[in-house]
C-alpha cells in the first residue's frame, strides 16, 4: 500500500492546467506554419519578435511602477529598477527594429522547444509512469522527437522559410505530446481514485480540531498513577 502511495504522489501533485500552455504552443505551430506555407513567414517572424519585445517592455514598466509605489526601498528593490529598466529599453530596441532578433530567431526558439521538451519527457518517466499511466511512451516519444529537432533548429543554419516550418512542426508536436502527458495524468489520477475507492480506503487528514476532540474524549482516569 506504501508503495502505492508513493507512485500516485507524483501524478497527484502533477498540474494538468498545464495543458493551457500546450494549447498556446499549439496554435503558436500552426501560426507559424500555415503562414509560412502562405508565403508570409517573415511578417510572422516580425510580429512573433516584436510581441516579444512588448512583454519586455511591459516587464520594465512593471519594475518601474513597483519601484516607485514602494516607499522604502532596499539596495534588491534598485537593482531590480535598474534590471527591469534596461529590459524594457531592450523591449523599445526589439519593437523598433527586430530584424537582428529574426536572425538569431532559430536560436531562441530552438532553446524554447528543448526546454519544453525536457519537461514533456521528464514528467511521462517521471510522474505518469510510476503513476501506472497508459500510454506515458506516446509523450515520451513526441517528447524526444521535439528535442531533436530543438538541436537540429539551433545548429543548423537553415532558409528562413525552411527554419519557420521546422519550428512550426516541432511545436505542434511538442504540444501533443504536452497534452497527452495532461490527458493521460487525468485519467491516472481517475484511475488511482477508483482503486482507492474500491478498496474502502479514504485518506485520513490529522487536523487541530480532531487532536483536541481525542483530548476531550479520552478517560482521565487513565493518568492515574496506582501505587
Amino acid at each position: 500500500m506504501a508503495k502505492n502511495k508513493k507512485n500516485n504522489s507524483g501524478i497527484e501533485t502533477y498540474n494538468a492546467g498545464s495543458v493551457v500552455m500546450d494549447i498556446v504552443m499549439l496554435i503558436l505551430g500552426f501560426v507559424f506554419l500555415i503562414n509560412t506555407i502562405a508565403g508570409k513567414g517573415d511578417q510572422v517572424a516580425s510580429i512573433f519578435v516584436r510581441a516579444i519585445g512588448g512583454i519586455l517592455i511591459a516587464v520594465g514598466l512593471i519594475s518601474l511602477i513597483t519601484f516607485f509605489i514602494k516607499k522604502e526601498k532596499e539596495l534588491f528593490d534598485w537593482v531590480v529598477v535598474i534590471f527591469g529598466t534596461a529590459i524594457g529599453i531592450f523591449g523599445i530596441v526589439v519593437v523598433i527594429r527586430p530584424e537582428p532578433i529574426i536572425n538569431i530567431l532559430n536560436w531562441i526558439m530552438g532553446l524554447i522547444i528543448i526546454v519544453y521538451a525536457i519537461v514533456i519527457v521528464f514528467t511521462a518517466i517521471g510522474f505518469l509512469r510510476p503513476a501506472g499511466a497508459n500510454y506515458w511512451g506516446f509523450s515520451v516519444i513526441f517528447g524526444l522527437i521535439a528535442l531533436a529537432l530543438g538541436f537540429f533548429i539551433i545548429f543548423f543554419n537553415l532558409a528562413t522559410k525552411v527554419m519557420m516550418i521546422m519550428i512550426g512542426i516541432t511545436l505542434v508536436l511538442g504540444a501533443i505530446g504536452g497534452i497527452a502527458n495532461a490527458i493521460l495524468a487525468l485519467q491516472a489520477k481517475k484511475a488511482a481514485r477508483k482503486v482507492i475507492k474500491a478498496a474502502g480506503l479514504e485518506p485520513v487528514k490529522e487536523t487541530e480540531e480532531t487532536e483536541e476532540k481525542k483530548d476531550e474524549t479520552s478517560d482521565p482516569g487513565d493518568d492515574v498513577t496506582r501505587f
